[in-house]
């Protein structure tokens, strides 16, 4: 790189967030400059889609390329609580703006495609590159990186923060707030021969609540699953052996895992994530916005990381080409986006928090189609949220936070308990 070069855009990161605001980008003809720090393919968590991730992939032209790579098709989720004994599986629902199903996908494969896609459709990729520093003036956007020990500059009318947890603008100019709670550690790994379920629920994700946490089992292609599990930061704390001890200790711990995993065999290291949960400021700016984990990152229990960042991702290319245009660059003029963005990431806050209460988890494992609550709940955990919410969903979603209200009440009456499992 150097200070010849021009772009109308620069855009920190390279996963989906990123590679998806830079590919709709370029498809409007904008000159986009990315920079990824790390060499891809590369492992990732977040391998479960959502529904309405597939409407973005169409529109970016790259699904059919996702569709022949043979992933683990994806028909619906299946919760259970150890606790309870209680299960229930969701099927993603017919006749709405987004399919009936999605793709379990090994990020490493996933982000790479959506990459090479971005660079096909005209972005400039360059990997690895790590951003050193950002300076904002009255003409634009001055960002030096490092490649191969060499430093270099280029200037662009703006830049879109996709540094992901990274959080770069966060952490220059801004400040992370955490969300209290929601402070947990995943460990997971991928393994062979694990539990397939039979006929078309082979693909679904499975959520396992027990005691210590809950566990992500999520069938991939080639017989292979990704099992992870989710604790309390403190757990990870107090613990006095390694955390592959620890991984294997929670497996046993949670009967559903321990059992569908005898047999199998491990094929990847003990992986490890932690600071599940926060939000970032600023989201917007003078010549800048930020997309996906770079804005906020949720519990992953309803599988929403790859949706959220391409959601995004999408939304913000779709403003900054019109800021482009017009040639506004002022922080007000994306204050739309920010609350689009917000507007669709609130509902998953709330059904987290909502989760982890006994009061609303056996609403949740029990439920009834009376008044459109399943519908309602379905199309938040499809993804459906950021395009929009009729007053019947939002209605039912209030009667349905209702009855929980009044399920504490009468479990506390019976004597069971009601404290939130965010107090693990």
């Amino acid at each position: 790189m150097t200070t010849a070069e021009l772009y109308d855009v620069v855009v920190v990161g390279g996963g989906p967030a990123g590679s998806t605001a830079g590919a709709f980008l370029a498809q409007a003809g904008r000159r986009v400059l990315l920079v990824e720090r790390e060499p891809f393919p590369r492992f990732h968590v977040g391998e479960s889609l959502l529904p309405a991730t597939l409407p973005i992939l169409d529109r970016l032209g790259v699904h059919r390329a996702i569709a022949e790579r043979g992933f683990q098709v994806k028909y619906g989720a299946t919760f259970h609580d150890q606790e309870s004994g209680l299960e229930h599986t969701f099927y993603f629902l017919q006749d709405k703006p987004w399919p009936n199903y999605t793709y379990q996908v090994p990020r490493a494969d996933f982000d790479a495609l959506l990459l090479e896609h971005a660079q096909k459709l005209g972005v400039d990729v360059r990997q690895p590159a790590t951003v050193e520093s950002v300076a904002f003036d009255a003409g634009g956007v001055t960002v030096t990186a490092e490649s191969h020990g060499q430093r270099n500059e280029v200037r662009a009318r703006f830049l879109v923060d996709a540094s992901g947890r990274a959080g770069l603008l966060s952490q220059k100019i801004g400040r992370r707030e955490r969300i209290p709670n929601l402070g947990k550690v995943a460990l997971f790994a991928h393994w062979r021969g694990g539990w397939r379920a039979p006929g078309p629920d082979e693909g679904n994700i499975r959520i396992y609540v027990f005691e210590s946490g809950w566990f992500w089992w999520i069938p991939l292609a080639g017989d292979r699953t990704s099992v992870g599990c989710v604790m309390h930061a403190r757990t990870v704390r107090d613990w006095g052996e390694t955390r592959e001890a620890l991984y294997r200790e929670m497996i046993r711990r949670c009967r559903r895992v321990a059992e569908g995993l005898q047999g199998a065999q491990q094929v990847t290291e003990v992986h490890s994530e932690a600071s599940f949960s926060y939000r970032n400021t600023p989201v917007v700016g003078d010549r800048f916005l930020a997309v996906g984990d770079a804005i906020a990152f949720v519990d992953p229990i309803f599988s929403g990381g790859v949706h959220i960042a391409m959601q995004s991702g999408e939304l913000a290319a779709r403003a900054i080409d019109q800021a482009l245009t017009d040639g506004r660059f002022e922080a007000r003029r994306f204050t739309a986006y920010e609350r689009h963005v917000w507007g669709g990431l609130r509902p998953f806050f709330r059904f987290i928090h909502k989760y982890y209460e006994p009061a609303f988890l056996e609403l949740f494992l029990k439920p009834k189609a009376a008044f459109g609550m399943v519908d309602a709940v379905l199309s938040v955990l499809s993804g459906g949220a950021f395009l929009g919410m009729s007053w019947r969903a939002r209605a039912s979603l209030l009667l349905l936070f209702s009855i929980a209200r009044v399920n504490v009440w009468m479990r506390r009456r019976a004597g069971l308990p009601v404290e939130s499992r965010l107090e693990w």
